[in-house]
């Protein structure tokens, strides 16, 4: 299960004493740092709704819905970190009790091995190799009613459509609506929004709540939206493990650098401070500087952009 480091340092003492910790620990709050900035909490709202549609009722059942948008928007997190506060009740008379699976589709993902790694992440021990691909799924919906799961996370869905050929779509199709019609589950897909595109042309599967769904986007560069970049930076300061704040915290000229280099991608974002931090942790510095940003950005510019970023005074 995934920590998160979400708390800030609130007195210099905190600030200190993080900062006098050991380099693995240290590091591991730089990774695993986390602020709810305004669209993380939009996107944590949604899964949160459509799990539970009704406050203080039970799950949802049947119904397929998306959390879309680009790569890099910080779908991938919202969602781990929506899953590591399922606290999952230990084995009772009824069994194992897996409430929420959360699995990662790639380019290789068919929807027999599909079919697999539901049935890992929920426990089961094995299915037999020579099991025809039906078989396999009769039995991963029987364990998923076994051990009671009320909603299914398919990360980087994308992939079951994208690039695949029409055997493939259809299988993968096919599994969807028969997971969504043990009317036991939601199914969430969590990607790019063509998957709104597949799944909308496709009436066995948006005809299954209708696609419900919730679309995230980077911060934008401008009025308030840049206003909550500025916020998040400073955030994340506040949670860094160095014994001073950097100048991320107040520099609207490194903000709008960070912004341009970044495209406001909170992916981007989270990767350009951890290298950024990893060059202070190892100058001994007491905070990252300009400097450590003009340093590692050669190496994480984006391709075509000729921009000189983080220019020292």
């Amino acid at each position: 299960m995934t920590k998160f480091h979400e708390h800030p340092f609130r007195t210099p003492e905190e600030r200190h004493a993080a900062a006098n910790l050991g380099v693995p620990e240290r590091q591991a709050m730089i990774e695993s740092l986390l602020y709810k900035y305004p669209v993380f909490k939009k996107g944590e709202q949604f899964i949160k709704d459509f799990h539970y549609p009704f406050v203080g009722g039970t799950h949802g059942k049947g119904q397929i819905g998306g959390l879309l948008g680009p790569s890099r928007v910080g779908k991938t997190t919202i969602c781990k970190y929506y899953v590591a506060g399922i606290k999952a009740p230990p084995p009772d008379e009824n069994g194992e009790y897996h409430p929420v699976v959360f699995i990662t589709a790639t380019d290789q993902t068919t929807p027999s091995s599909l079919t697999d790694t539901i049935a890992a992440n929920t426990g089961m021990r094995s299915i037999l190799a020579k099991v025809k691909t039906q078989a396999r799924i009769n039995l991963v919906l029987e364990r998923l009613r076994q051990v009671r799961t009320e909603l299914i996370i398919i990360d980087d869905a994308q992939f079951l459509v994208v690039g695949r050929n029409k055997s493939c779509v259809t299988g993968f199709q096919s599994l969807l609506k028969q997971l969504a019609d043990m009317i036991t589950l939601n199914i969430l897909l969590v990607g790019d929004e063509v998957i709104h595109d597949w799944i909308a042309n496709v009436d066995y599967l948006v005809n299954r709540g209708g696609f419900k769904r919730e679309p995230l986007k980077s911060l934008g560069d401008s009025g308030r939206e840049f206003e909550d970049f500025r916020l998040l930076l400073s955030k994340i300061d506040a949670r860094l493990p160095f014994k001073e704040r950097s100048i991320l915290h107040h520099s609207s000229a490194l903000a709008a650098d960070i912004h341009a280099f970044t495209g406001g991608s909170i992916g981007r974002v989270t990767g350009l401070i951890r290298e950024a931090a990893a060059q202070a942790m190892n100058d001994g510095t007491a905070c990252i500087m300009l400097d450590h940003f003009a340093r590692v950005a050669p190496s994480l510019v984006r391709l075509g952009d000729k921009r000189v970023y983080f220019k020292r005074a």
